[in-house]
């Protein structure tokens, strides 16, 4: 197998897991490992000590021995007593004396397998066999063949009953351990569920809900910033609801005010110019057809106004034939003589005509909207209107600055604001722009509005300076 794509696959494995299972195999993996380490540790402390242990007594039965060698040449009664307490000897702890005879003779060495011991702890702290040969002379001019052999049997034997206590001691420390981890990271990762919960309901659009208070302040924290979230979200929803509602209210509105003005006013010019041209044709006399023709001049000027009234308020057309500029400073102006009591200062480069055309709409209606507040809400005596191209390098290179401020009676923010400042920032926000409004009590109202500006390469209109 291809090591390479053995690892993305165990990748793949592990995202399936959740936190908490994962956190858990850690956790058990590194106690696993503890218990591992420490049971080598105690079976190489077990077969240090099992060595030591057999090699002291083998070392006590050859000083035993060596004794009654270094004694000379035994007697045969004393031979006699030697070997019933070589008999004695060797059924002492970890050693077994073998009196051998002839020179070719070998002692046999313990038997591997202990009684309840397993064969692989008796493999693992066996020491290596020892054994050690001596000859005890005798006063016939013979010599007694003594082999001491290592038994380490019962010391392995003692060994394993200690280490089963100690290993088993280990392991229930370890699973207590892991209980009482497994238990804490269950309570610790019992907000979790929570979470995913108010997750998913946020994705289904519940922005009422809201998380609980935690025991752990982490936790709580993230439920903070969670019900913030939720409430941000809830208030821009109810908000576009109320300006969708608002809007799609301006929209029949207009068109109310569109069709009552088209049967007013219209229908009434015209019926008084059909009148009028009937009269003209039963007149006899010219200076009656003099007057009548003048009335109808008169009434098709009207005419001509409250159409071009209701056209502007759908377009305006001068918009796109003359441009940004050319539209701006007709709206100005159209204030201006409307409201000669306002000292209106207004600030306009030529190069804003080279903003994207299909955009210019908006800026008209936001100076629009921002010019009406001004005019009717703000009760001001002084506006200030400008435009700029400003530069910035993080992260549009060129921008349209739109700053628009009035010396009026302001608001406050915080009750609340109309439907037309919520629409302006919800038009500036779909071009990707920025929407900064300063006012409060008795301050005057100034808005600061940046949408990202892309310069047209290609642009045959004529350019008309502001001001």
């Amino acid at each position: 197998m291809d090591f390479k794509h053995y690892i993305p696959h165990n990748n793949r494995m592990l995202n399936h897991l959740s936190l908490k299972t994962r956190v858990n195999l850690i956790i058990a993996a590194i106690l696993a490992l503890i218990v591992l380490i420490g049971s080598v540790l105690v079976i190489r402390h077990v077969r240090d000590s099992v060595e030591r242990e057999t090699r002291s007594a083998l070392q006590l039965a050859l000083e035993m021995v060596e004794s009654a060698r270094l004694q000379g040449p035994m007697s045969g009664a004393q031979t006699g007593a030697w070997m019933a307490m070589l008999k004695r000897l060797s059924h002492s702890r970890h050693v077994r004396l073998h009196v051998l005879h002839g020179d070719h003779s070998t002692p046999p060495f313990p038997p591997s397998r202990i009684p309840g011991v397993p064969e692989w702890f008796a493999a693992m702290v066996r020491p290596p066999d020892m054994m050690v040969e001596q000859r005890i002379p005798t006063r016939d001019d013979r010599q007694i063949r003594v082999e001491l052999v290592a038994d380490p049997g019962d010391e392995i034997a003692e060994a394993w009953e200690e280490t089963q206590v100690f290993l088993g001691l280990i392991l229930l420390l370890a699973g207590s351990c892991f209980a009482a981890l497994y238990w804490i990271l269950g309570r610790a990762f019992q907000p979790v569920d929570a979470v995913l919960e108010g997750l998913v309901a946020l994705e289904q659009g519940k922005y009422d809900y809201r998380l609980p208070d935690f025991p752990q302040p982490e936790w709580n924290q993230i439920a903070a910033a969670f019900n913030h979230c939720a409430w941000v979200l809830e208030q821009a929803r109810t908000d576009n609801r109320s300006l969708t509602r608002q809007l799609l209210k301006v929209e029949e509105d207009e068109r109310r005010t569109l069709a009552r003005e088209l049967h007013d006013e219209l229908g009434q010019v015209l019926s008084a110019i059909k009148m009028m041209a009937l009269s003209i044709k039963q007149q006899r006399q010219p200076e009656q057809s003099v007057k009548a023709a003048c009335l109808i001049s008169d009434h098709v000027d009207h005419l001509f106004d409250i159409i071009h009234s209701m056209i502007h308020k759908l377009r305006p057309l001068m918009l796109d034939d003359l441009g940004l500029s050319a539209a701006i400073v007709t709206l100005v102006n159209g204030w201006r003589t409307r409201r000669p009591d306002v000292d209106i200062h207004f600030h306009c480069p030529q190069n804003v005509d080279g903003f994207p055309t299909d955009q210019q709409i908006h800026v008209y209606r936001i100076i629009q909207e921002s010019l009406t507040n001004a005019f009717k809400h703000a009760n001001a005596k002084a506006i200030d209107l400008g435009l700029d191209i400003v530069s910035y390098e993080v992260p549009t290179l060129r921008w349209l600055k739109i700053t628009v401020g009035d010396d009026g009676r302001g608001v406050d923010l915080c009750t609340g604001t109309g439907f037309g400042l919520k629409g302006m920032r919800e038009r500036v926000e779909s071009l990707g722009g920025r929407f900064d409004c300063t006012t409060a009590p008795g301050q005057g109202f100034h808005l600061s509005i940046l949408i990202p500006f892309e310069e047209e390469h290609t642009d045959d209109r004529p350019r008309h300076a502001c001001g």
